[in-house]
Parts: C-alpha cells; structure tokens; sequence
C-alpha cells in the first residue's frame, strides 16, 4: 500500500514499541518467564506495518536482552522497516540490580530511573547500550525511560553515550510527583536541557515527546485502558489544530499483542481489536498524507 507523503511533508509520524517481557496484572513479570509478546506479536505487528510503510521503532528493555530466541527475532528484522532502540527496566540490570536474572520469572517492576543516584543510573544505561551493542552489532540510538522515568541528567546520560534521540517525555503528565511532565509546553521535536527534560536547551539529543493533549487523551490504541480509535483521531485532529510541524508520536507495548501477557488485552478477540485500532489509524494517516519516519529519523523540523 502505498502512502501518498508528497501532500503534506510537514506531518510526521513515529509509531514507539516498548518491548518487554510478559507481564500479568500491575505489570509483574510472568511466572515463569515467557516471552510471547516478542515471538507473536513483533511479527504480527511488523507484517501489519510494512503494508502500510509505517517503520516502528522496537525499544528494548533488559529483560529481553537474556532471551537468545528474542534476540534473534529481533535481529532479522530489516533495518530498512523499523529501528531497534533502547528501553531501560532498571531492576533488570546492574550496577545494583535488583532482579539479576537471567531468569526474571515473577520480578515486580516498579523502580523509576530518575530515582536512582546520577552515577548509578549512567552505569545502567551504560551497561544496556554495551549489552545492545555486543548483541546487535551497533550501538543504539534512540531511547525510552521505563516508566517515563526520565529527567535532564538522563539527557546527559544519553548524550554522552551517543544516543541522538528520546521519547520519555509525556506531556502534561506527572508520574506521582516522581517524573513530573506537567509543565512541558513544547509538544513538537526539540532539545532538552540538561537540567530540565520539560525545557529547551543545548543538548545534541532530540526529545520527541509522546503525543497527549491537554485532557490527557493520548495517541495510544490500547484497549478498554487508553484510547478507542475515536480518541486517537481527537488527539491527531487537536494536535493538527494546535502543534506545528505537527509529529505525533504513538506507543504502546509488544506485550499488548498477545494474550494474557499485559494487564490490557486478555483473549485474542482483545488482541484483534487492537490491531485493528491500530491499522484504522495507520488508514487515517495515511489519507492526511502524513510521513512515517523512524525516532532516528526525526528532526526538530519533523
């Protein structure tokens, strides 16, 4: 299918996969470990993709990182459909892990980056991007903060690693008190400060924040829990009205494709109905002429 972008140039599209481990109720890990949502569902979702140039962006946590099924998987993508990322779980890798794994069957989640000592949470980015790097051949250069746990030191952190791109901020809103996005007013591409994630500044990084209205109406297609495809055309419509160059940037989780792996879509019917949100909406862009583009692929300009 082929997707008309000469029209409007000016609209940009990144789809962003948090891609994890399988996960129960409050996101506790799966016991035992299982890692159903990359080895169903990236496949699902990729083939679903590339009918409609959409290039997604797989941004992997630690915990992914142990299973040599996944990897594999992940390493025959074509990188000319899609980017691999880096998606940092902080429980899952050291300094001071508190699930070392490598089995991580009934782990419970729940630690924020921008919690942890400045020097403890470099030496966990450090060690994903080295364990990414000797798994894939090339360093990463696009990132997610597990949780949106990201602050201006994270920026630092990303910089001087190498990375070029993060999309940990989400608009307006405040993660109990602890990553705090409720005063971000730049919803376009921009560079953060590396003392606030919120506000422009001098850093190299691009922030290409996660697509959320004032209302706290994201541009995420999960079912019965975020957005039914009538709010995810409300957010692109708002974001057309209001955000110029206009980049929406969606996610959600390769664990939401498969059942009873999330605490979101428990039978395939779930399933289905997530996909077709998602190809709705990946119809809808397409129609609006909008440009589907990788996070690295992304400017300031869109």
């Amino acid at each position: 299918m082929e997707n008309h972008t000469s029209r409007t140039p000016h609209k940009t599209y990144v789809l962003t996969i948090d891609v994890e481990i399988d996960a129960g109720p409050k996101w506790k890990t799966s016991n035992p470990a299982t890692y159903e949502g990359v080895y169903r569902g990236i496949p699902l979702l990729q083939r679903l993709c590339e009918s409609y140039g959409v290039k997604p962006v797989y941004l992997i946590s630690p915990a992914v990182l142990v299973d040599p099924r996944s990897v594999d998987l992940l390493k025959s993508l074509d990188r000319e459909t899609c980017e691999l990322g880096a998606h940092l779980h902080g429980e899952y890798i050291g300094p001071m892990a508190t699930f070392p794994g490598p089995d991580f069957s009934g782990c419970d989640p729940q630690e924020m980056q921008c919690e942890y000592d400045k020097d403890i949470e470099f030496g966990k980015l450090q060690n994903l991007t080295r364990k990414f790097t000797d798994l894939f051949g090339y360093a990463p250069t696009s990132f997610r903060a597990g949780r949106f746990g990201a602050r201006g030191w994270t920026v630092e952190c990303l910089e001087q690693l190498g990375y070029t791109h993060d999309t940990s901020v989400t608009p307006f809103r405040n993660w109990n008190n602890i990553a705090d996005f409720s005063t971000a007013t730049t919803l376009s591409p921009y560079h953060p400060s590396k003392e606030n994630i919120c506000a422009q500044g001098d850093s190299q990084v691009v922030e290409v924040p996660v697509s959320i209205t004032p209302e706290l109406e994201w541009l995420r297609p999960t079912v019965r829990k975020f957005s039914d495809f009538t709010q995810c055309q409300k957010v692109i419509d708002w974001y057309e009205t209001h955000v110029t160059p206009t980049v929406l940037c969606s996610m959600f989780h390769n664990v939401e494709l498969t059942p009873n792996t999330s605490p979101y879509c428990k039978t395939e019917e779930d399933c289905q109905e997530l996909l077709n949100r998602v190809e709705q909406t990946f119809q809808l862009l397409n129609e609006r002429g909008y440009v589907f583009k990788t996070l690295s692929q992304v400017t300031i300009d869109g």
